[in-house]
């Protein structure tokens, strides 16, 4: 039980540092240098384990366009949006933000599998969530540091996100 609750506490500790060190890598670089070194440390060792194991063949080259695209769209072009809008918005309210991505994928279930209906109290439950991150955010009251553009940014990246997990 002790190890369980270490896990967590650990994972939401690496987690949740994970918008402080966007927010200092981004005070000395672009949010797109920031993309590319992560995703350039993420490829290089899979790439390595992959060709070390020998699963990787001259065959599978056809294939470059589509593995290119799907890196656009999985991690690229989600990350770019949450590293410029943590760039942006203090780190708690880019976190929060971050959180949003259950919420698009209940919304992306609903629209896209037909056999998985959500019960009213389910449907609450999300509206209640949106309500409260809008509320949280603040996006309207540009006096208080929270960017309207920041906001859009973690926003449209929280959808990017969970549309790319299904």
């Amino acid at each position: 039980m002790f190890r369980a609750y270490a896990a967590l506490v650990t994972l939401g500790l690496i987690w949740g540092t994970n918008f402080i060190y966007m927010k200092w890598a981004t005070a000395l670089i672009s949010p797109m240098q920031v993309v590319f070194i992560r995703v350039l440390f993420g490829f290089l060792p899979l790439a390595l384990m992959a060709w070390k194991a020998k699963v990787i063949s001259r065959a599978q080259l056809e294939h470059l366009p589509h593995f290119i695209i799907m890196s656009l769209l999985a991690t690229t072009l989600y990350y770019y949006g949450f590293v410029a809008g943590t760039a942006l918005l203090p780190t708690s309210v880019a976190g929060m933000l971050s959180g949003s991505i259950p919420l698009f994928t209940f919304l992306a279930t609903l629209l896209f599998l037909r056999e998985e209906r959500p019960t009213r109290q389910m449907a609450m439950g999300v509206a209640l969530g949106f309500v409260g991150i809008a509320l949280s955010a603040r996006p309207w009251d540009g006096t208080s540091g929270i960017s309207l553009h920041g906001t859009l940014c973690m926003r449209v990246s929280s959808f990017l996100r969970s549309t790319c997990l299904r």
